[in-house]
């Protein structure tokens, strides 16, 4: 068996329907992982992913849930655990984001924002971890943003509640990485600017603005950003965990 490879390991992937979830959940798949897509929205989209999966020889299931519910997050993982067995993977992927100036933001965007993405990722990771802690082992991977780092200084785009909730998932991830090792290994990867269907109302103004400050002179693809989730839930990063991993091309670095 190699070191990265999954077989026999259940995957959850939330907002796996498209952009970076639906690469992660191929990607997972392709190292011989059945994976549970999850999405709260696109039935079609969701089916697509799963299409593709099945196409390159893998397997999964979708699982319809709005994460920024515990409740509706207990249902799905209980729908899988029936289907399949216990989660032992898992990536917070699902996100949302205005790109508009938040300086004007109304109070209720601020709420859901962050009952998506933080409170989402709380509820995954909070379901998860009892039976990966009595297992002995489990691996996660939350999708920050570099926007969880840095700032955008950018005054169209600036990206207060988001920014904010990125950032939390980093701190709250490195909390857990210590909390629940060393059973449970627990690490963020932070994208800069990639190209999926979140960033596509983004102007092109300022995507230009951001490519022409990257070193790597490109945005990203969500084939980049799986194959870096995928090596962190691999055996080969198993000296890893509490790390927030930048994939941004340059543009954001860390010490």
């Amino acid at each position: 068996m190699s070191e990265r490879d999954l077989s026999g390991r259940i995957a959850l992937v939330t907002g796996g329907s498209r952009g970076i979830g639906r690469a992660i959940c191929r990607r997972l798949a392709r190292a011989g992982a059945w994976v549970a897509i999850n999405h709260s929205a696109s039935d079609e989209a969701a089916a697509e992913t799963l299409a593709g999966i099945e196409a390159d020889g893998g397997a999964g299931g979708v699982y319809k849930a709005d994460v920024s519910s515990f409740e509706a997050t207990d249902a799905m993982f209980r729908r899988i655990e029936a289907d399949r067995g216990p989660v032992d993977l898992l990536v917070t992927n699902a996100g949302i984001a205005s790109f508009q100036d938040d300086v004007d933001m109304p109070v209720d965007l601020w709420r859901r924002i962050l009952a998506v993405n933080l409170d989402g990722t709380f509820h995954c990771v909070w379901r998860a971890r009892a039976g990966m802690l009595a297992r002995g082992d489990g691996r996660i991977v939350c999708i920050s943003s570099i926007n969880g780092l840095a700032p955008t200084t950018m005054r169209s785009d600036r990206l207060i509640a988001y920014g904010t909730s990125k950032s939390a998932i980093i701190g709250f991830s490195r909390n857990c990485a210590v909390a629940f090792g060393p059973a449970i290994r627990v690490n963020c990867v932070a994208p800069g600017l990639v190209d999926t269907d979140m960033t596509s109302g983004m102007s092109e103004e300022m995507r230009a603005r951001i490519v022409a400050s990257t070193p790597a002179g490109r945005t990203g693809t969500p084939d980049d950003i799986a194959e870096l989730t995928y090596f962190l839930l691999s055996d080969a990063a198993s000296f890893i965990t509490g790390q927030t991993c930048v994939a941004s091309g340059g543009l954001v670095t860390l010490p």
